[in-house]
């Protein structure tokens, strides 16, 4: 299994999500899964509707009324028009979610003494993807959960993305946007290891959403998927280009 998670610009340019489609044609039948988030169009809505955002080192402190957003806007909007796009594409997606065959389920994390929606993933049950691939679809996994009460969990999506590789154990982990690595005075850091992570995180280099970013790709490492790259994507054969390790960071 293949896990590309996208975010970014990637996510929402038409003309960049239709070259990116046609690279996931081009590896049909090695199963690839796609991860997405959607945060930026969640804080927009979240914004027009009077909730204020909050982040605390790039994840989103999610209140109760604005996980009915997150709902709203990546199991809605988001989720929807990518299976369209992508079956126009020629690809036979299907649409789910953390909550849908028992995929994900967390528990609500503490973050500076605020306990909210936002969740950790706890449980992986990657079945229903096996099953899917298995049959020829092409599954696009919107990165939310339940807990234990089935109630709703925001999930970041590199995080959920990186969880689903350990489980499944992946022959690769990809994260995708319009960054086109790790970036340091401007130019791409080839490769980082763990100690270099944790140096250029404590120097500032590495800040913001790329910190969740980079840990949750050290952490897939350490479980043993089998390559986990951070890129960008700007024209069709990129996808391929991050797959070879012919671009991005590697985290190593």
């Amino acid at each position: 299994m293949i896990i590309v998670k996208i975010g970014g610009v990637v996510a929402t340019d038409q003309g960049l999500l239709k070259a990116l489609l046609a690279d996931f044609v081009a590896l049909r039948g090695r199963g690839v899964v796609l991860v997405h988030g959607g945060g930026k169009e969640v804080t927009s809505l979240s914004e027009k509707l009077g909730l204020k955002a909050e982040f605390r080192d790039g994840i989103r402190l999610t209140s109760p009324a604005e996980m009915e957003v997150v709902d709203m806007v990546l199991g809605g909007k988001i989720n929807i028009d990518l299976v369209r796009r992508a079956r126009a594409a020629g690809l036979d997606a299907v649409g789910l979610g953390g909550q849908d065959g028992g995929l994900f389920t967390g528990e609500p994390r503490l973050i500076d003494g605020h306990v909210g929606r936002t969740g950790r993933i706890v449980n992986v049950r990657p079945r229903v993807l096996d099953v899917l691939a298995a049959a020829g679809y092409f599954p696009i996994v919107h990165s939310t959960s339940t807990d234990s009460a089935g109630q709703g969990l925001n999930i970041n999506a590199d995080e959920a993305a990186q969880e689903l590789a350990m489980a499944a154990g992946a022959e690769a982990l990809v994260y995708v946007s319009d960054i086109a690595g790790v970036l340091k005075d401007g130019a791409v850091l080839p490769r980082l290891d763990e100690a270099s992570v944790n140096a250029e995180i404590a120097a500032g280099v590495i800040s913001g959403g790329m910190v969740p970013k980079v840990r949750s790709a050290r952490q897939a490492v350490a479980a043993g998927v089998g390559k986990v790259v951070i890129g960008g994507f700007q024209r069709e054969g990129d996808l391929v280009k991050l797959l070879a390790g012919q671009s991005g960071t590697t985290i190593v």
